[in-house]
């Protein structure tokens, strides 16, 4: 089997999205896959002498991070002939198109690219408009092995078989950012008083809900948690009701696709959240979750359904739970890339 050099740029410690998609990676295929991690921005100089002293050891470069380690690995594979693949990730792919010479390049590295992996099917059809003929797959997001392990062992279906005296439990996990609609929930759970919500998350914009939550008057049903390990987040999860993430694609970022809509579906959730490309494909209307326009009207009635459906609720979150076992585990997503190796 092929051995993988896998260069990437992540902060000590830091446990965003595409690091869990590499310890994904490594974890399946540790035999396989080198991980090399870069603190900060390397320079091209350095990348390069990277893969050209460590030629003898390799047989593929696997990249997540289009630019600009995916211009160095094109350029190692014009100077050593060593082949590349490109895991691809909706924010990346639109940061790599700002400006006419960064499209071109991110164009060449992607069309001269053995494998362009993306982390869902809305992302790969634009990958084929934007390069026709590019070799393109989908290998989504996976819930990781020890949140699937500690729900097994949760009762997590009959703790939401109806509203206790706390009322309906709402949650969110999610970076404290403007664009996942925190205060559009809070908009309307000023008007339902049996409703109390957890947010759990950090980042810049917890002032302005603090804000918000005190001037609505919801201090007393509304809490903000902040540094939650995952010891903690699997105990919001499972005594939560009802998972709620309205997230909207802004002019910096976008939610390509929402692992924490799958870690609350194994968890017995039924989820909320806007219908957008990639986010519809982790959540399926009707079936796991429903899927709203972004309105407060459409936020409002969806949650006012699942208030007063006990047996939707629990309808929905036995299928989003089995669909997650059955298709989301590391296993059945990372199997998908035998094939490259």
């Amino acid at each position: 089997m092929a051995r993988i050099l896998l260069p990437t740029i992540e902060e000590p410690g830091f446990k965003g999205g595409i690091a869990r998609y590499i310890e994904a990676i490594k974890t399946t295929f540790p035999g396989n896959v080198e991980v090399v991690e870069f603190a900060s921005l390397p320079k091209y100089e350095e990348m390069l002498k990277l893969f050209w002293r460590r030629r003898q050891d390799y047989d593929q470069v696997w990249v997540h991070h289009v630019l600009p380690l995916g211009t160095t690995a094109m350029m190692a594979r014009m100077l050593g002939g060593k082949p590349y693949v490109v895991f691809l990730h909706g924010l990346d792919f639109d940061l790599a198109r700002q400006g006419f010479i960064r499209e071109m390049l991110t164009r060449l590295i992607l069309r001269l690219a053995k494998k362009v992996v993306t982390n869902s099917v809305a992302l790969a059809e634009e990958v084929r408009v934007f390069v026709p003929g590019v070799e393109v797959m989908t290998v989504y997001p996976c819930v990781n092995d020890e949140m699937i392990n500690a729900a097994q062992t949760m009762e997590s279906m009959d703790a939401k078989s109806s509203i206790d005296d706390v009322g309906l439990r709402l949650l969110t996990v999610a970076r404290l950012v403007e664009r996942k609609g925190h205060l559009l929930v809070l908009e309307v759970i000023k008007e339902m008083p049996g409703v109390s919500y957890d947010i759990v998350g950090e980042g810049a914009f917890k002032g302005e809900i603090e804000a918000r939550i005190q001037e609505l008057g919801l201090g007393e049903r509304v809490k903000i948690w902040s540094g939650v390990d995952n010891a903690r987040l699997v105990e919001f999860y499972n005594e939560a009701d009802v998972f709620v993430m309205p997230a909207i694609k802004s002019m910096k970022d976008r939610e390509g696709f929402g692992i924490v809509y799958l870690e609350a579906g194994l968890f017995g959730l039924p989820v909320i959240a806007n219908r957008t490309p990639g986010v519809d494909e982790a959540v399926v209307d009707g079936v796991t979750g429903l899927l709203i326009d972004g309105s407060v009207d459409q936020l409002q009635a969806a949650i006012a359904k699942l208030v007063n459906d006990v047996g939707l609720r629990q309808e929905l979150g036995r299928q989003g739970r089995d669909r997650v076992l059955a298709e989301f585990t590391r296993l059945a997503q990372t199997a998908k890339l035998d094939g490259l190796l």
